[in-house]
């Protein structure tokens, strides 16, 4: 089985800048529906946590929607592009 010397989530993290316009989307069932939504926030740093004996990254956004810091797991993000 081939090992990973990187934290899972690295490869991604490592595109992105402090400022960038990032997206992930959301999934939610609404009237027994399932729907996507696009949210959007701005990058602010990464962390490495330790889950289930795994290294895994997440980033440090501030949300455009609520302006709260989150953090969400490197690899549910792309980076918006912009003009």
């Amino acid at each position: 089985m081939w090992k990973s010397n990187f934290p899972f989530g690295s490869t991604i993290a490592q595109d992105f800048k402090e400022g960038d316009l990032i997206y992930w989307n959301e999934w939610k069932v609404i009237d027994k529906k399932l729907e996507k939504s696009k949210k959007f926030g701005v990058f602010v740093g990464v962390s490495a946590k330790f889950i289930s004996n795994r290294e895994v990254m997440y980033a440090s956004l501030v949300c455009a929607e609520t302006g709260d810091l989150i953090e969400i797991l490197a690899v549910r993000l792309k980076k918006e592009e912009t003009t």
